[in-house]
């Protein structure tokens, strides 16, 4: 191999060395933002070849996707020179700083060196830093990239809540409108938002125990910023309990978690989190039997808790200031530096209990779940309903309100009073009129990825 250990390439013989690998390339991230990672190669550079076999490509990328955090996503390649297979993994990303297994990394030449307190600091205090120049970058992206339908009723709800005072005539006036749009061009905040690209990853999952060893539910969502508030939000209001009382002639339900203190640290998980590397997972929102977490890259400022910004003791900190501004402007942010504020008075007043957690390179905020009464079985009841219709219509999308309630054995009404909910989270919608139409779903567990 003409190449030789640098500070952006390193050699491993085999395997067996691979959380040595996974540090280096954590160490190479925060040097130069990217590296190369080579195993069945000595470290002269001579290639004696590494025993592949048909999982060993799969547990090299789930070990650096689980233990460098922020998530970067490797490029495997499998080579062959002169008879022998080794491994190429090749890593990028600008969220530093990067830790492996916990602790921090810098390249030095061929070596991987532990931060020492100055070091992390500097780096920590850099990424704390606004990305205005970021969010106003242009980008290659047009008014044809756009969601228009988004667009529209981003507008819509701007007009409704009194922030805005405009009639909306076409995407370029409007972009231009909000200072997402220059030369015909969208800068990256413009992109983020309302581009029907996919510019961003969520991970969705519903774990069967604290450990996570096992899952229910498992999903990589991909969408703009405003698609991936609403994914968070429908997916929580779907797998969290629920419990039910009759007043008077209604039933009325009522979520173990305060949806206004979910969604104030969803948006805020959107609204403050790093976008520049748009290749990694940059959020995840998990349940346990216990939990339900919520995390974004990018922490807090440097020396800033939680607690500072609900007390008052800081004002607000904009890393997104373009960003925050289009959110605030439709009422998604109410006000600056008062979500913690409103979350914690929230949990107070409903007894939740709550913990979170800044690692700098992400932000980590936990519900903790209520136990459910074993008289209280309306989420089971509900989430195992909506599994039986979605398993009719996927075996018959044309399935009629009438044909799914004989099936299951329950009344027409209550198979509608589904139908609507499952459209409201965006499950399912109706193609064609309700006789000659058809079912598509939109959110089927039975294709989600594993990762």
């Amino acid at each position: 191999m003409n190449k030789h250990e640098t500070e952006i390439i390193e050699f491993k013989k085999s395997t067996s060395e691979l959380k040595q690998g996974v540090i280096s390339l954590s160490s190479m991230l925060n040097k130069h933002g990217t590296g190369e990672l080579y195993f069945g190669v000595l470290n002269n550079g001579e290639i004696v070849g590494q025993q592949v076999g048909e999982k060993t490509t799969h547990d090299v990328s789930v070990e650096i996707k689980n233990h460098i955090k922020p998530t970067v996503i490797p490029t495997i390649e499998l080579l062959n020179e002169k008879g022998k297979d080794y491994i190429k993994v090749t890593v990028n990303g600008n969220s530093k700083p990067y830790s492996a297994y916990g602790r921090y990394y810098i390249r030095s030449d061929d070596e991987d060196i532990v931060m020492d307190n100055d070091s992390l600091y500097a780096i920590f205090n850099d990424s704390n830093l606004d990305y205005s120049d970021w969010e106003n970058a242009i980008t290659e992206y047009a008014v044809d990239d756009v969601d228009e339908e988004r667009l529209i009723s981003y507008f819509n709800d701007a007009n409704s809540c009194g922030r805005i005072k405009y009639v909306y005539k076409d995407p370029e006036d409007a972009l231009s409108k909000l200072s997402l749009l220059k030369k015909g061009k969208l800068n990256n905040a413009g992109y983020y938002l309302f581009s029907k690209n996919k510019p961003l990853k969520l991970k969705l999952a519903v774990f069967n125990t604290e450990e996570r060893i096992s899952f229910s539910y498992i999903n990589m969502f991909e969408g703009n910023i405003f698609d991936c508030i609403d994914a968070s939000i429908q997916f929580i209001s779907r797998y969290m309990n629920w419990s039910a009382e009759i007043v008077g002639t209604k039933r009325l339900e009522t979520p173990e978690i305060p949806l206004e203190a979910i969604r104030e640290i969803v948006v805020n998980s959107f609204a403050h989190m790093k976008y520049r590397d748009s290749k990694a997972i940059v959020n995840s929102i998990y349940f346990t039997p216990g939990k339900l977490k919520i995390t974004n890259a990018g922490g807090l400022p440097a020396n800033t808790t939680p607690e500072d910004y609900a007390l008052g003791r800081k004002g607000p900190v904009l890393r997104n200031p373009l960003i925050d501004m289009v959110l605030y402007k439709n009422n998604m942010i109410d006000s600056f530096a008062t979500g913690f504020e409103r979350t914690f008075r929230l949990c107070k007043e409903n007894g939740i209990e709550y913990e979170y957690s800044d690692e700098g390179v992400e932000f980590s905020f936990t519900f903790i779940r209520s136990k459910v009464n074993s008289n209280d079985t309306i989420n089971d009841t509900k989430t195992n309903r909506k599994d039986s219709i979605l398993s009719i219509i996927r075996k018959d999308s044309s399935s009629t309100r009438e044909s799914i309630a004989q099936q299951l054995n329950l009344s027409t009404a209550t198979i509608g009073r589904e139908l609507r909910t499952m459209q409201e989270l965006g499950l399912i919608k109706r193609k064609g009129s309700n006789k000659n139409g058809y079912w598509i779903i939109l959110d089927d567990s039975e294709n989600y990825s594993n990762i």
